[in-house]
């Protein structure tokens, strides 16, 4: 019998409960102006959820020393792009 207090049987967990969460949350995502399938409280049961998820995730790979405090960029949101003022000299010589 194997033993499923692994670390790779813990990835494979979180992952497969992150993705069936959002899959839910997509799945029953109504238009403007409809009445949500889900009750406020269940919404926030997954919105919960997902936070403990995630927050074990990241705990995971901090340990394993792969965190890179990646975090996605939407294409609607303005990035600041910051830049030496050293290196924009040597541009301009």
């Amino acid at each position: 019998m194997s033993n499923n207090n692994t670390p790779d049987f813990e990835t494979r967990l979180l992952n497969a409960m992150r993705k069936t969460l959002i899959a839910v949350a997509k799945d029953t995502m109504t238009k403007p102006g409809l009445r949500h399938p889900l009750t406020k409280d269940t919404q926030k049961m997954i919105t919960d959820c997902l936070d403990i998820v995630v927050s074990r995730q990241v705990a995971i790979e901090k340990e394993s020393g792969s965190h890179t405090k990646m975090k996605p960029v939407y294409t609607d949101e303005q990035t600041v792009q910051s830049f030496s003022v050293d290196d924009l000299k040597k541009t301009l010589n």
